[in-house]
């Protein structure tokens, strides 16, 4: 049952990730119908967005009696944004920013003239919040438990947060700044790759995904034991082919008789229509997560080891990919400052709001033991040579590579 159980688990993820990338579609039309700034829907709405899988995962574990997997989870994808996503994304920087014919070292005159870090007090504040939001969970779980008021506490500096970021972007008018928001870029990537001739590809995953629940033996049989109640089971199935038409109706290419794009990605779908469908997707991201937890645990049982390990590794990496991705398109489309805003602001929503509300839900054992204590301590620590690269604006290929290997040996670490 080992394959089936991973079957599950990679199909659970990646209708996690996908359904985020339908909610952030859907809810930044309704955010652009409603009128609202440039700043929420393009950097607090997608922000969130990308940062859904990891919250609606860590719900579901919370309500199917595993809080313990909540931190390992957290913390984990705080990792992977760090070491993965920041990591890789200087990396690429020697691959995709080139001068003068040729690859070149991005250094701290680059990022001075190039305006790719600017560490002054306006533009600080998510490095801020989110080393503090480490370095506070570490203190706070010295006790073994993450209680109410520790919750509380996290939810009230999340609003701080909030306030501050709504703040900073009062300053900066949006028609100043010569980059385009993250909604641009991903509803622009959207409306691209609806020209391309090939894009039957961007839709042939989720294709897989249906024939591997009903060809692949044992996977129909335990996704139902896994689910333990129809409902979740089928709206599961059903919601794949959501994803499926979701994604036909986004790169169907139709043209207008003017020769541009027709608008029929669901973005410009009317209010009604996508209130209802951001309703059925919240549901299949929760749905999804409660898949993801009862799948874990299955691997963990048939492979006899610990769930929070693998809560820190495999479940964190796949629920951060959306993060991962984004931090990887930033710097190969040239928009370098975007990446430590994007990564920044994701291990806030990460660390805040998702501990925050489960641990209002139930209060988080086994906080400072096993995976949850490796999970803090490895993010801790590799906080402050991140810092130390973005005080010192200057981005190296060692750098970038020391904060990869850091991930890499914390996923090592992890097992043996």
């Amino acid at each position: 049952m080992l394959v089936a159980h991973l079957c599950i688990l990679l199909l659970s993820i990646y209708a996690i990730v996908k359904s985020s990338d339908s909610l952030v579609d859907i809810a930044s039309g309704l955010g652009g119908k409603a009128r609202l700034n440039d700043y929420f829907i393009g950097s607090f709405l997608v922000g969130i967005g990308t940062s859904l899988p990891e919250l609606f995962t860590s719900i579901a574990a919370t309500n199917s009696d595993s809080p313990q997997l909540v931190a390992p989870t957290v913390f984990g994808t705080v990792i992977a944004n760090i070491g993965a996503g920041f990591g890789l994304g200087v990396l690429a920087l020697f691959f995709f920013v080139r001068g003068d014919g040729r690859f070149r070292l991005f250094t701290k005159s680059h990022a001075l003239s190039d305006g790719y870090l600017n560490f002054d007090s306006i533009n600080a504040s998510p490095v801020i919040f989110a080393t503090g939001s480490v370095v506070l969970t570490f203190l706070l779980c010295l006790d073994g438990v993450f209680d109410r008021f520790d919750a509380g506490l996290f939810l009230l500096l999340y609003a701080g947060f909030i306030f501050t970021e709504f703040y900073r972007s009062r300053m900066q008018k949006a028609a100043a700044d010569p980059h385009p928001t993250r909604t641009e870029i991903i509803l622009s990537r959207v409306e691209k790759d609806r020209h391309q001739r090939a894009a039957i590809w961007r839709i042939s995953p989720s294709l897989a995904a249906i024939v591997v629940v009903f060809a692949v033996p044992g996977v129909w049989q335990e996704l139902g034991t896994i689910t333990s109640g129809n409902f979740v089971f089928y709206f599961f199935v059903v919601g794949l082919f959501l994803i499926l038409g979701f994604q036909f109706w986004n790169y169907r290419p139709e043209l207008t008789r003017t020769g541009g794009p027709e608008k029929t990605n669901v973005a410009h779908w009317p209010a009604w229509a996508g209130i209802l469908a951001l309703g059925a997707v919240i549901l299949l991201l929760y749905f999804s997560g409660v898949i993801v937890v009862g799948s874990l645990v299955k691997i963990a049982d048939d492979l006899q080891i610990n769930s929070g390990a693998l809560a820190a590794s495999a479940l964190a990496i796949g629920t951060s990919l959306p993060d991962i991705v984004v931090a990887l398109n930033v710097v190969r489309r040239g928009r370098h400052k975007l990446l430590v805003g994007h990564i920044f602001q994701s291990n806030v929503f990460d660390v805040f709001l998702i501990m925050g509300v489960c641990g209002l839900l139930v209060p988080l054992p086994e906080v400072a033991t096993g995976s949850s204590n490796i999970s803090i301590i490895a993010a801790t620590l590799l906080t402050f040579p991140l810092l130390w690269t973005l005080r010192s604006k200057k981005l190296t290929l060692l750098g970038g590579l020391g904060l990869f290997l850091g991930f890499l040996f914390f996923v090592w670490r992890l097992y043996w």
